[in-house]
């Protein structure tokens, strides 16, 4: 029979356990990371890489509970939360802008492994891990020479900040194209279309083929960088599968090569997804083709007269 002294510490103890069970249940970990999310964009570059530091740990611990993949996070406003078209894996993708005016990227992947396998088999064939694996995304696009040719993967990973994904077969492979924006410096930004697959375990690879043809050139990404502060087009029209881009050229003459002064020409090119490739095609109408129903509109009856 317990005594009074080892009945209050048995009621500590459950209190404790309680307490540390709900402190990491996913709304819990959701509050703490709108906390942490507060300070990653203000003070100095130490203040913000602290803050930084404990959301990212924060966040791996959220997304390594097995209730995550469905879980909304719709309170992290401040990053990029991208689903997959097929809801194969989910990105979590954010940037931090630094004093000298560059920016550090960060993210997660979290895959479903039966998706990504196409649910043929029961359990991951990655050793020791569940359905939902997560895989931390590390920013080496300073240190990656000829990146538009690299094979990357998520510890060497070109930065990025995601804002569309793009799901393309060819043959029964999946390819996901990831359109996104790089804050380069204080002279100019980037804009970056990179191609995600996934290897027969389910490991994330980034350029795995050579996807990109331009004439009889083809590389693995395309970057484009221009001038800070231009608003750069790259979208993705879905009914044409193509990706749409301005043409960039130097605003004067001589500067070839010198992006800082790289800018629209208000005329655009695109990409192309033929039998497993993007294609490149110069100088493309995108406008909307006329309808017939044009010349029936008829103003509101509050409109012009």
């Amino acid at each position: 029979m317990l005594n009074r002294n080892s009945l209050f510490i048995l009621l500590l103890l459950l209190t404790v356990i309680r307490n540390l069970s709900g402190q990491n249940t996913l709304p819990a970990l959701e509050d703490s990371l709108k906390k942490y999310g507060k300070s990653m964009f203000k003070g100095n570059d130490a203040e913000k890489t602290s803050a930084n530091t404990r959301f990212i740990n924060t966040l791996r611990t959220a997304l390594e509970d097995q209730d995550a993949f469905n879980y909304p996070f719709d309170s992290l406003k401040f990053i990029a939360r991208l689903n997959a078209p097929d809801n194969a894996f989910r990105i979590f993708n954010w940037n931090i802008p630094q004093d000298d005016g560059t920016h550090k990227y960060y993210g997660f992947i979290l895959v479903d492994q039966d998706a990504i396998q196409n649910k043929k088999t029961k359990k991951s064939k990655l050793k020791n891990q569940g359905r939902y694996v997560v895989y931390e995304l590390t920013d080496q696009s300073d240190f990656i020479k000829t990146p538009e040719m690299a094979m990357l993967n998520c510890d060497k990973w070109y930065g990025a900040l995601y804002y569309k994904i793009i799901l393309n077969s060819y043959k029964g492979k999946k390819y996901y194209t990831l359109l996104g924006w790089d804050g380069n410096t204080k002279l100019t930004w980037k804009k970056v279309i990179d191609v995600l697959t996934f290897s027969k375990e389910g490991i994330p690879v980034f350029g795995e083929e050579m996807m990109f043809q331009v004439n009889r050139l083809s590389k693995r990404r395309v970057i484009f960088e221009f001038k800070a502060e231009l608003i750069m087009t790259l979208k993705y029209e879905d009914k044409k599968q193509r990706i749409v881009f301005d043409h960039l050229a130097p605003e004067v003459s001589g500067a070839e090569g010198m992006y800082q002064f790289y800018t629209q020409t208000f005329s655009y090119d695109t990409y192309n997804f033929k039998k497993g490739k993007w294609v490149y095609k110069p100088d493309e109408d995108i406008r909307n083709p006329k309808s017939k129903k044009d010349d029936q509109y008829t103003a509101p009856d509050n409109g012009p007269k």
